[in-house]
């Protein structure tokens, strides 16, 4: 390395953390980012999975009321997605939808700064029950989940002393299939495209980043596409017994948003 390049490196770390910390820049995978970000080597058990907010147990044991799907309420929900390599939390606090980073330091859930969320005004007690959500979250002292391999439960409690019980959404099922899985590509948009003998909005799919678009006429099965991302989803091709006409008898199940990326427009 260049020696102009290493005290770039080194002087703002000796004035953070000291010598011993910096004695290196961090190395770089080969795709060009930083391994420090990725889920198989930052040990993040939960990117890529959803949660809905199951009980609120306040200090000394009683219970405050969450909406519930049993009830027919909308519950409040947690999703740990990795965007670009960079881990972000995000969902419904129940009147808007929020988005804050994260990160996992020993086990712990960490959201730093308090989450963006849109605006929309509700009831009050569902203002409320969303303000203490939100803040909650910057105040987390210990977080758990019931296994690192196939977590279902997690469990997050406050500084306030609040315990905050969520189970995870179900994944989609590929309709009791068996099938390969493999991951793709879907561009921001859909377009038109030729479906049979009328027309149609297709998905654009690629199975690597190098390939080009193209069109993929059919649906995908548990996958709520919004404009303006791009997405890397992993897939089961589960068989059709009946297919449209001209359609293909191959469909796709959703298994795993593995990433998305905002793309600007």
């Amino acid at each position: 390395m260049p020696i102009s390049a290493s005290l770039r490196w080194l002087a703002p770390c000796l004035l953070a953390v000291g010598l011993a910390a910096c004695s290196s820049p961090p190395r770089r995978a080969a795709d060009g980012q930083d391994p420090r970000f990725q889920p198989a080597s930052a040990s993040d058990i939960l990117a890529q999975t959803s949660w809905d907010l199951a009980r609120w147990t306040k200090p000394g044991g009683a219970l405050r009321p969450v909406p519930h799907p049993s009830t027919h309420s909308r519950p409040l929900t947690v999703s740990f997605i990795h965007d670009q390599g960079a881990p972000r939390i995000a969902g419904f606090a129940g009147c808007n939808q929020y988005s804050a980073s994260y990160t996992v330091a020993n086990g712990l859930l960490i959201v730093r700064d308090h989450p963006v969320s849109t605006m929309m005004a509700c009831a009050p007690d569902s203002m409320a029950l969303e303000q203490d959500f939100l803040a909650g979250m910057t105040r987390i002292t210990a977080s758990s989940v019931d296994s690192t391999n196939n977590p279902q439960r997690m469990t997050w409690i406050l500084a306030s002393g609040d315990t905050l019980d969520f189970g995870r959404r179900t994944d989609p099922i590929a309709g009791g299939q068996p099938g390969p899985t493999k991951l793709v590509y879907v561009n921001s948009e859909r377009v038109p495209c030729s479906a049979g003998a009328g027309r149609a909005m297709c998905y654009q799919v690629r199975d690597s980043a190098s390939q080009p678009w193209q069109f993929w006429h059919g649906e995908i099965t548990g996958f709520h596409f919004q404009p303006g991302i791009r997405y890397r989803l992993r897939v089961v091709e589960v068989q059709d017994p009946n297919p449209p006409a001209d359609a293909s008898s191959v469909r796709w199940v959703l298994d795993a948003v593995v990433e998305q990326e905002i793309v600007p427009r």
